[in-house]
């Protein structure tokens, strides 16, 4: 009986380290709990990141670090930097660029084998630029306004959007 009594609490005690409510939650990984915040990407994706204008270096690294913690491969290139020459040399699912830089950078996407996707990074906009901006994009990054993990789950849904082959994944 008493052995009985320590088997019974020691599965008690192991299906109590479980986090068994998290079955199918996105924002965990297999061994963690949901105090860790850990978001895993349900999309993992080749990301191209063409560096914006008023970022910083530091930024960037952080971006592309919270990237790759979702599960995601971040590259990041300058300003400026040839894209189409980029998207000859490498497969990428999407390319995260500024608001400004959105439009060339899409007409550089169209002739590249892989197709990808553009999230903008709308950042600190008027009034005017932000409706322009909805009106023109189904899904975009906006810093103020998001937690990393709101523009994770951008990210997530835009991928999404692209693997269902939605137009509104493309500029509208």
């Amino acid at each position: 009986m008493r052995r009985m009594f320590i088997v019974g609490l020691i599965a008690t005690l192991a299906a109590a380290s479980v986090d068994l409510g998290a079955c199918g939650d996105k924002f965990l990984r297999v061994g963690r709990s949901a105090r860790f915040r850990r978001y895993a990407a349900v999309h993992p994706s080749a990301i191209l990141i063409v560096r914006p204008l008023h970022s910083t270096a530091a930024g960037i690294e952080e971006l592309k670090a919270l990237l790759k913690q979702a599960g995601h491969r971040p590259v990041s290139v300058d300003n400026g930097t040839n894209i189409t020459s980029v998207l000859a040399a490498a497969h990428y699912d999407l390319v995260i660029a500024d608001y400004a830089d959105a439009g060339h950078i899409g007409n550089d996407l169209q002739p590249a084998s892989s197709k990808p996707a553009i999230l903008p990074i709308l950042y600190k906009p008027t009034k005017t630029v932000e409706a322009e901006a909805d009106k023109r994009y189904a899904f975009l990054i906006r810093p103020e306004a998001m937690t990393k993990y709101d523009a994770l789950a951008e990210i997530d849904r835009l991928m999404q959007s692209k693997l269902n082959g939605d137009s509104t994944a493309d500029a509208k």
